[in-house]
């Protein structure tokens, strides 16, 4: 047993003061409040010294680290180095995201998740493919050429070879029929809204569907106006799960606390990070605090997900608390994983961010470890 005294504890529910966490074997024995201690044997006893401890951040939407892109080098070594930059940023858990490829990286992705994953599988959810279903119309940084029609044929393709690894999809419901539609909503597979041009009507009709998540609001998708709301009104109406990116270049400040007002534990946050990257289809440089491609369209953010919850305080006016929730609570219950991550509680793993009163990490006492959500 392992002893972490005086500490300020964000569990995910509520916040304790001079409070203890009991470790054991990787995993929360217990949590005391102030005035309550743990008093059987201990091997090691760790004072905090004041510091503030809440659950690891959950990235669902990351391309690369470590100057590695996924789509470029789709190996098992660039999930390591993407996880090492989750860990860097207060991340424990995340899922690699492929952006809009053609079916041979589609499949080397699939096999590096899967070899990562017998290697032991750090902090690894599972493979994001962003796309290949997309609308045209709203491809963003995407290159037109690896964009499909969704069919029965290519759609059998991805659920049988991604079984156990694509974790999530985004896709233009727009540009589905209804059989292959109901093929992906029967896989398994968590399926997001994004990349697309829908009318309000058929973002409404594929939420009602059981499409329960949207991809990084307002960009890339049609938006919220008076006689056409679009997908962002859909989103307002319906509530499903939405990521954001407040990094204040992909939307606004403002847009974050207002989306946060009306969705309220529905939105969570993700990086949308991307490395720099000078071949393959992907083409990024860092123009000033986020990514550009060859012509100049933005295609990334430089957030880390500590990043992302400290903007939600200090600038879109959102409680510390809460931004810690969009970062930890929600994402684990969009991703389904909220029996297990995303919380610090007795029986979850023992993996947490350490920071101190100027929301600077303290990083010698985060434990962002190696302990898998599988």
């Amino acid at each position: 047993m392992h002893l972490f005294t005086n500490a300020v504890i964000y569990t995910g529910s509520q916040v304790l003061r001079y409070a203890s966490l009991a470790v054991q074997d990787n995993i929360i024995a217990g949590i005391y409040p102030e005035g309550e201690r743990y008093t059987g044997p201990v091997e090691s006893v760790t004072n905090l010294d004041g510091l503030s401890v809440a659950p690891a951040l959950i990235d669902l939407q990351i391309y690369g680290g470590g100057g590695l892109l996924f789509n470029n080098d789709p190996t098992p070594e660039t999930i390591h180095a993407t996880f090492r930059d989750v860990q860097a940023g207060g991340g424990g858990w995340f899922q690699i995201t492929l952006s809009c490829s053609a079916p041979e990286i589609m499949w080397q992705a699939i096999e590096a998740c899967r070899t990562y994953r017998a290697q032991g599988g750090e902090g690894l959810i599972g493979l994001h493919m962003e796309g290949p279903f997309f609308n045209p119309e709203k491809k963003g940084a995407h290159p037109l050429k690896n964009i499909q029609k969704p069919s029965k044929e290519n759609i059998a393709a991805i659920v049988e070879r991604g079984r156990d690894i694509v974790t999530y999809m985004t896709i233009a419901p727009e540009m589905f029929e209804e059989d292959a539609l109901d093929m992906l909503l029967g896989s398994g597979i968590i399926l997001s809204a994004g990349h697309s041009n829908a009318t309000f009507e058929q973002a409404k009709y594929a939420f009602g569907r059981g499409i329960g998540r949207a991809t990084h609001l307002f960009n890339a998708m049609s938006q919220l106006q008076g006689r056409a709301p679009g997908m962002v009104g859909a989103i307002y109406d319906t509530a499903p799960f939405a990521s954001i990116i407040a990094d204040g270049v992909h939307c606004d400040f403002a847009s974050v606390r207002i989306s946060h007002k009306l969705l309220g534990e529905k939105l969570f946050l993700i990086t949308d990070a991307v490395t720099g990257s000078n071949r393959g289809d992907y083409r990024f440089r860092l123009a000033g605090d986020r990514y550009v491609d060859a012509d100049g369209t933005l295609s990334g953010s430089s957030l880390t997900m500590w990043q992302a919850v400290r903007n939600c305080t200090q600038k879109a006016g959102i409680p510390l608390e809460e931004s810690i929730r969009m970062a930890s609570v929600y994402p684990a219950r969009a991703a389904k994983l909220a029996d297990r991550a995303g919380m610090l509680a007795p029986g979850y793993p023992a993996k947490w961010i350490a920071f101190d009163e100027k929301l600077d990490l303290a990083g010698e006492h985060c434990r962002l470890g190696t302990t898998r959500t599988t």
